[in-house]
């Protein structure tokens, strides 16, 4: 079954979680992807590390992801992430910005969407969560 790993699943990986390892390990690799916004947030908090260890977590990042399938931000995520964050607003729940767009990559992909923050996305109804 083909999984899009949230960011947080992503950062639980790369800490050694050995729940979260153990579960990836156990299914094949190119059965996981990641939103382009994803690879975003991981570089950008390799970035934010002390910077005599940015150059060693930007290379756990790159080694990382580089068994992952990457799913690009288009048009049609554009689209999804729109009528996401626009109910969310006018309900008064809004979430983070770059979790819409997570959100509507899964979406437009009809894929899971492994994350351990289902308290945010259990919000949007077009998702399937998995709670790692």
């Amino acid at each position: 079954m083909k999984r899009i790993l949230d960011t947080n699943v992503c950062i639980d990986v790369l800490r050694g979680r050995k729940k979260v390892v153990q579960r990836l390990a156990a299914c094949r690799p190119e059965d996981y992807y990641i939103s382009v916004i994803t690879e975003f947030e991981l570089f950008q908090g390799a970035d934010r590390a002390p910077e005599d260890r940015r150059e060693e977590e930007n290379s756990k990042v790159s080694r990382f992801i580089s068994s992952l399938q990457i799913l690009p931000f288009d048009s049609s995520c554009a689209q999804a992430a729109a009528h996401i964050n626009a109910k969310l607003l006018n309900q008064g729940t809004p979430i983070s910005i770059t979790d819409v767009f997570i959100a509507a990559t899964a979406a437009i992909h009809q894929h899971p969407l492994v994350t351990n923050n289902t308290k945010d996305f259990r919000r949007i109804e077009a998702l399937t969560l998995e709670d790692w």
